[in-house]
């Protein structure tokens, strides 16, 4: 995780080359180190290099299929992957559809992090800033420290 020394680590999962471009700007502009991937595959890769920092997965909600993971086709099957590597993971899921039925169901009213893909910088900072801090369990609940 990182501390008031180390920058925060996102690894950003989009198969759109000027998505990618996007966020590596705005992350770095806030001093966030981005890590970047096309697919699933090349994120597993980013993953299995343990000496690489990863404190928060930001990855689309549905992915593209992948001949190096062929079993991965959506986000939450992503960082479960990437969670057999790296226990700790936190994640935050974005769609350009944040509020369509099905995103909403599965996502938003469950309590998990997602991000339009059409928010504002300040508004993307904050979300990773947020889905990136550690939970503090209390008896019978979670709450974000």
């Amino acid at each position: 995780m990182a501390t008031d020394r180390t920058p925060l680590s996102v690894l950003v999962i989009d198969d759109d080359a000027e998505i990618l471009s996007f966020f590596a700007k705005i992350l770095d502009s806030n001093g966030i180190r981005a890590l970047l991937a096309r697919n699933a595959g090349e994120a597993v890769g980013i993953a299995k290099r343990g000496y690489v920092p990863i404190d928060l997965v930001l990855t689309e909600v549905l992915l593209k299929p992948d001949a190096a993971a062929p079993d991965v086709d959506n986000g939450p099957a992503l960082v479960d992957r990437l969670r057999q590597l790296r226990p700790d993971l936190r994640a935050l899921y974005m769609s350009a559809r944040v509020d369509s039925g099905v995103i909403r169901i599965e996502f938003v009213d469950r309590g998990v992090h997602t991000l339009s893909k059409n928010s504002d910088d300040r508004g993307l900072i904050e979300s990773i800033r947020t889905a990136a801090r550690p939970m503090v369990r209390t008896a019978g609940s979670a709450s974000v420290r």
